[in-house]
């Protein structure tokens, strides 16, 4: 089968997009077809790939409205969602560095601000089954950075802190060896979690199926609970021209 791909390319200055016809099967993925055009077509096409097993996140790219690892995306299928075209961008909400390249350094280093590693407690107590079920799904996440492009509260709140800093926040807050306990809801009200609108596209998006937009509810509300955050009216529209995806 002969399938047109359109990319959007980025030299640094100029933006264009560029199309390649190529021969797919059912079973070719969308980074098999752009390893492809790469290594047969256009050497020049830059695009991050590491273990193409849906592990590293690094393939991750958007096609249409959807936010995908293109490792794990059949070429048929986004023909089929997308009526027979398929245009591939870089994420949304970083920089482009070149072609499907982002900076991925704007979120990575903003999990510095959330302390985004374990730090024990002592004494340290026995870990049983029920203890990782609470935060089971968080320790999936593999920072493909797809819940950060798909979040539209960075167009009202450039200082948001982002999906993948409060699901590192759960993760941590919820287990019962950390140390920083209480602190970590401290941290997430620094870094903004109530500019969160709950519009669910980071749960939406997730590769990995986490309940991010769940757990951010369960940080706030305990927060607010606690009064380590303040209780204020939160929007649940779309009042910043962010054109809602369909699903």
């Amino acid at each position: 089968m002969i399938t047109n791909l359109k990319i959007k390319r980025f030299d640094g200055k100029n933006e264009k997009i560029d199309n390649f016809e190529i021969e797919v099967t059912d079973r070719t993925t969308l980074l098999e077809a752009l390893m492809h055009i790469k290594d047969n077509i256009d050497p020049s096409l830059s695009f991050r790939v590491q273990c193409r097993s849906a592990i590293c996140g690094t393939c991750a790219v958007k096609v249409g409205e959807k936010h995908i690892l293109a490792c794990r995306t059949k070429i048929k299928d986004l023909l089929e969602e997308n009526n027979g075209e398929i245009l591939v961008e870089p994420l949304s909400n970083l920089p482009v560095i070149k072609d499907l390249v982002v900076d991925q350094k704007i979120y990575l280093e903003k999990l510095k601000d959330v302390k985004a590693w374990f730090v024990p407690k002592e004494p340290f107590e026995p870990v049983y089954p029920e203890d990782l079920k609470k935060f089971d799904k968080e320790t999936d996440c593999i920072l493909c950075g797809i819940c950060y492009s798909a979040c539209p509260a960075f167009q009202s709140d450039k200082d948001f802190g982002g999906p993948i800093n409060f699901v590192k926040v759960y993760r941590f807050w919820k287990d019962k060896n950390d140390a920083l306990g209480d602190e970590r809801i401290v941290l997430a009200r620094e870094n903004h979690i109530t500019s969160c609108v709950h519009c669910k596209y980071c749960t939406f998006m997730c590769p990995k199926e986490i309940p991010v937009e769940q757990d951010i509810t369960q940080i706030e509300f305990y927060g607010k609970q606690k009064g380590i955050i303040e209780d204020q009216q939160q929007g649940f529209g779309f009042g910043f021209g962010f054109n809602p995806p369909s699903f």
